[in-house]
């Protein structure tokens, strides 16, 4: 199964290295919660850096997107918002791969390394009426500082996205953490989706198909969630993922860019 939802809506030349190193064990903490609502992130304005821990969750009633960025200094979210406007390559925005989309009601939990500086969240996807969500105010920045001394989590097990293929363990159900580990040699995404009971790929590719021919999105239940996981990522890093898997209930996952893909079923 492959689906074809493509929302790229940050026209940056670049993806910024995130700079993990190898993960450590350490203890839980309380996570900062970033919410999706109808059309705007409640979160925090100011976050500790060093390893962060965040909590995405969909509470609107539409899916929502959490495109993620960094702002160099001297420039102000307002013009970030002009150049995705304009679509041009703007060198002091840098991608950050986010956790990607979202479905209502869907929660992660994503953690990795952030240094100081200035990040943004966006959503670019279409409402039932084609309009973006960006041009509703869906943009929310914050800002990183100092340095909480956090570890990186220990994983339960290991993703692994490869120059073809993904390498993926068998897991296990409930709720776990899992690393996504970029050794591609090029960026590579990671996007989460799974089948609604009752529903087929004929379903899926029909939803796809509507809001990529009429740039809506479609209204009435979604044949299939969407877990998020990661956007693109450079190669050599990772990030670490907490979520709920349901046993035997099947899972895909994909990045569209390299068309690489894999199945999996948790026991």
């Amino acid at each position: 199964m492959r689906l074809r939802i493509l929302f790229t809506v940050l026209g940056i030349a670049a993806l910024a290295a995130s700079g993990l190193g190898a993960a450590a064990p350490g203890t839980a903490s309380a996570p900062v919660t970033v919410d999706a609502v109808d059309y705007a992130y409640a979160m925090p304005t100011t976050v500790k850096g060093g390893v962060v821990a965040m909590r995405f969750r969909n509470k609107g009633r539409e899916l929502h997107e959490f495109a993620f960025g960094r702002i160099d200094p001297g420039h102000t979210l307002a013009e970030a918002r002009r150049s995705f406007e304009t679509g041009k390559d703007t060198p002091w925005l840098h991608d950050l791969g986010g956790p990607g989309l979202l479905t209502r009601g869907s929660e992660i939990e994503i953690t990795r390394v952030l240094r100081p500086g200035t990040y943004f969240f966006l959503c670019g996807i279409p409402d039932h009426k084609g309009v973006s969500h960006l041009e509703r105010g869906m943009l929310r920045s914050f800002t990183v500082v100092g340095d909480s001394g956090r570890k990186l989590p220990a994983a339960n097990a290991v993703i692994t996205a490869g120059k073809r293929r993904f390498f993926v363990p068998q897991l296990s159900a409930g709720s776990q953490t899992i690393e996504l580990r970029n050794r591609a040699g090029a960026g590579r995404g990671f996007q989460l989706t799974s089948i609604n009971p009752g529903k087929t790929e004929a379903d899926v590719n029909r939803w796809a198909k509507a809001i990529e021919t009429t740039g809506k999105q479609p209204r009435g239940p979604m044949p299939f969630t969407i877990l998020g996981a990661m956007q693109t990522i450079p190669s050599g890093t990772s990030v670490y993922l907490k979520l709920d898997l349901e046993a035997g209930r099947s899972y895909h996952l994909s990045d569209d860019e390299s068309g690489i893909e894999a199945d999996f079923t948790p026991r």
